[in-house]
């Protein structure tokens, strides 16, 4: 009996009181564990506002140190773009207005020098008389320079300059060679054509 006794009392206990006490515990410590609970979440929240607006604040500074020292940069860099492609332009355009400029026309072959011929034109319009007052042959008017300057080996020798006269001394013979360094040493003496042609000769 005081087995079958004790089996009751502890089903009791079980069913009754252990239910009965726990339910007197939690409403003790109920507030207790509400509190606690509530105090966890909101640290979190603030731990979690506090991430949030750091990262804010951080972006914020990158942005303003962007801003502050990226566009000037940035307009630096453009503005060197800008004058590069301004330079181009200009030298683009100078080397279009070369070559658009005309050349100088050369002077026709066998031209003589007006300032050479004077004297034989003189000669010509104004003959001397004889004695008699007859007046003789007119005379073709001669020009010993220009003569010599038609009958050289180069032709147009005149209107040449003096890179294409040094052109084409190649294959002369001494004699005309000499020819041609009589003939510019009477009238421009260009040494560039005076010095190939003393190379040719030695």
């Amino acid at each position: 009996m005081s087995e079958h006794k004790d089996r009751i009392e502890q089903t009791i206990e079980v069913l009754v009181y252990a239910p009965i006490g726990a339910g007197l515990y939690l409403k003790d410590m109920g507030p207790t564990f509400v509190n606690m609970f509530i105090a966890r979440g909101r640290a979190e929240i603030d731990r979690r506002q506090a991430q949030v607006q750091q990262r804010t604040t951080t972006a914020r500074s990158i942005g303003q140190v962007a801003m502050s020292f990226g566009v000037p940069m940035v307009r630096q860099r453009v503005e060197r773009e800008v004058d590069s492609a301004r330079q181009k332009a200009q030298s683009f355009l100078e080397t279009i207005g070369g070559a658009d400029e005309p050349a100088a026309k050369p002077a026709p072959a066998g031209r003589r020098d007006p300032v050479k011929t004077e004297p034989a034109k003189a000669s010509a319009v104004a003959p001397e008389t004889t004695l008699n007052g007859a007046e003789p042959a007119a005379q073709p008017a001669t020009n010993g320079a220009a003569r010599v300057g038609d009958t050289l080996p180069i032709p147009g020798y005149d209107a040449l300059s003096a890179s294409q006269v040094v052109e084409r001394l190649a294959g002369l013979s001494s004699d005309e060679l000499d020819a041609v360094r009589d003939y510019e040493r009477a009238h421009r003496s260009r040494r560039t054509i005076l010095g190939k042609i003393d190379q040719i000769s030695a």
